[in-house]
C-alpha cells in the first residue's frame, strides 16, 4: 500500500514517494496503459465468448532476463520502449466498460502491482455504479502483504506468476533476491484470500487462485521445487504450466547458455510427469509450439499474431 505518500506496494518497499520521485520501479505516480483490447490467448476459462478485456499497464518492479514483454516491463519513465497512453482513475473505468461493451469476459489487469492504489479506487468505484465483470489481479507474484489485503473484496481472480523455486534464481535472473520466499507468502495470502478456482456452467472463471509457471530450459528442477510448494497449498489449485519460453535477442546472456534457446519436449514432459504423479488435479499445460504463438508486440497494431 501506499502510506504518507510512501510506495510499499511491492515486496521491494522502497518507501518513495513516487509523486516527486521516481519509485524504485521506474515509475511516477501517474498510470500509464501499453495496451488494451480482448486477448483470445490465455487459459481457456478467462477467454469466455469473445476475450478476456485486458489492460497492459507499463512497467514492472522485477528485471528478469526473460521476460516476453520486455517493450512494457522494462518502460520506465526515462526510457520508454513503447507507445503508452496516460489515464486517470474515471478513464481507467471507461476502459472497464469499454471492454465489457465489446464483450470481454472479465478485466484482465495485466502488471497491475505499481498501479494497485489507483486500481483499488477505480474498482471501488464501478462496482459502486453496478459494475459486475469479474476483476483478475495478473501480476507477477512479488506483491506486499499490505497490498494483498487492500484488494480483500474487491479482485474476484488472483492470477499470479511464480517463477523460482529457491531465491538464488530470483536474484540471478530476476534481480529480486527473495522473489522466492516472499512471493510464497504472496501466493499463500491469494489463496486464504479467495480459494481455489470457481469455474461456472458455461465454463467461464468467477474467483479464485490460478497460479502460472513459465518452465526455464535447463532449470527442471526449479520448476519441480515449485510444484512442490504449490503441493503443500492445496493438490486442486489451478496450475498454468507454460511452455512458451522464447529467448529474445534482447535478453540473451554469455553466462546462461541455457536460456539461449527453446524448451526441449523431454524437459517439458518430465515436469507435467511430475505434477501429474503429485496429483494436481487441475493442470493446465501447453504445445511447444507456444513460443511463437504467444508473444507480443506492443509496437505492432494487433499486438498479438492471430
Amino acid at each position: 500500500m501506499i502510506v504518507n505518500n510512501k510506495c510499499n506496494l511491492c515486496n521491494f518497499k522502497c518507501g518513495i514517494d513516487r509523486s516527486e520521485h521516481i519509485g524504485r520501479c521506474g515509475l511516477d505516480n501517474k498510470i500509464y496503459v501499453s495496451h488494451y483490447g480482448l486477448h483470445e490467448g490465455e487459459e481457456p476459462f478467462f477467454v469466455g465468448k469473445r476475450g478476456s478485456g485486458t489492460i497492459f499497464f507499463s512497467g514492472c518492479t522485477l528485471k528478469c532476463r526473460f521476460c516476453q514483454n520486455f517493450q512494457i516491463s522494462r518502460w520506465r519513465v526515462s526510457n520508454q520502449l513503447s507507445k503508452v497512453n496516460t489515464a486517470s482513475i474515471d478513464s481507467l473505468i471507461n476502459i472497464f466498460y469499454y471492454l465489457e461493451s465489446i464483450g470481454a469476459s472479465n478485466i484482465n489487469l495485466v502488471s497491475p502491482t505499481p498501479y494497485a492504489d489507483k486500481i483499488r479506487q477505480a474498482i471501488i468505484k464501478a462496482k459502486d455504479e453496478g459494475f459486475n465483470l469479474p476483476f483478475i489481479y495478473n501480476s507477477h507474484g512479488y506483491d506486499s502483504e499490505e497490498t494483498i489485503e487492500s484488494l480483500s473484496g474487491l479482485i474476484d481472480i488472483y492470477l499470479p506468476d511464480m517463477k523460482y523455486g529457491d531465491d538464488n534464481l530470483g536474484k540471478k535472473f530476476s534481480d529480486a533476491a527473495t522473489l522466492y520466499s516472499e512471493g510464497k507468502e504472496c501466493i499463500r495470502n491469494m489463496y486464504d484470500q479467495v480459494g481455489i478456482l470457481k469455474i461456472d456452467s458455461h465454463g467461464f472463471a468467477l474467483k479464485g487462485v490460478v497460479v502460472r509457471h513459465l518452465v526455464l530450459p535447463g532449470h527442471i528442477e526449479n520448476t519441480l521445487q515449485v510444484l512442490d510448494f504449490l503441493e503443500t497449498i492445496d493438490r486442486r489449485i489451478h496450475i498454468s504450466l507454460m511452455s512458451q519460453y522464447h529467448p529474445f535477442a534482447i535478453n540473451k546472456d554469455k553466462d546462461y547458455p541455457e536460456l539461449n534457446r527453446t524448451l526441449k519436449m523431454e524437459e517439458y514432459k518430465r515436469v507435467v510427469d511430475y505434477a501429474v504423479n503429485l496429483g494436481f488435479s487441475n493442470l493446465l499445460i501447453q504445445g511447444l509450439d507456444s513460443h511463437t504463438s504467444h508473444i507480443p508486440d506492443f509496437n505492432r497494431e494487433g499486438v498479438f499474431k492471430r
